[in-house]
């Protein structure tokens, strides 16, 4: 016999506002998934506004690279977010292990091929892309901690 959350809660065997533990795991790791990456924009789009400010001359090329670095990792983190929130529950546990592996080799491939086109084929001013990939790397390792306590 198959039931799903409407049938446990005609039965009274949910209450109301209770979510089965699958979505709320999974939802925890969205919600802070989607916390550090609008911090991690939020951060470069500041960081990339005091660069086009200090630079009086191509200001908005230093901009751009701050803004190009910052999407190094920003939109890997995102990929690897997707793929390792895709499952939940005791029952998928094995299928969790190897979302979180292959979203972390997305990922960091990811990332590394982004760096090497921003560095390579556009003529971004070095010390701007650096400067976004550092800081959206440094978000992202603090976050986390800041906003453990709110999830």
């Amino acid at each position: 016999m198959h039931f799903n959350a409407k049938s446990l809660y005609y039965r009274g065997l949910l209450t109301k506002g209770f979510q089965p533990v699958k979505n709320t795991l999974t939802a925890s790791g969205k919600q802070l998934a989607a916390k550090l990456i609008r911090a991690q924009v939020g951060t470069i789009f500041l960081l990339a506004c005091v660069f086009s400010l200090v630079q009086p001359v191509a200001g908005y090329t230093y901009f751009w690279g701050v803004v190009g670095g910052g999407l190094a990792v920003i939109i890997p983190t995102a990929l690897f977010a997707w793929r390792a929130f895709r499952a939940g529950g005791a029952r998928a546990a094995q299928q969790i292990v190897s979302n979180f592996f292959a979203g972390e080799a997305l990922k960091i491939c990811f990332a590394i091929a982004l760096l090497i086109g921003l560095l390579v084929f556009t003529t971004l001013p070095l010390v701007a892309v650096l400067s976004g990939y550092i800081v959206a790397l440094v978000v992202q390792w603090l976050t986390p901690i800041l906003f453990l306590n709110s999830t």
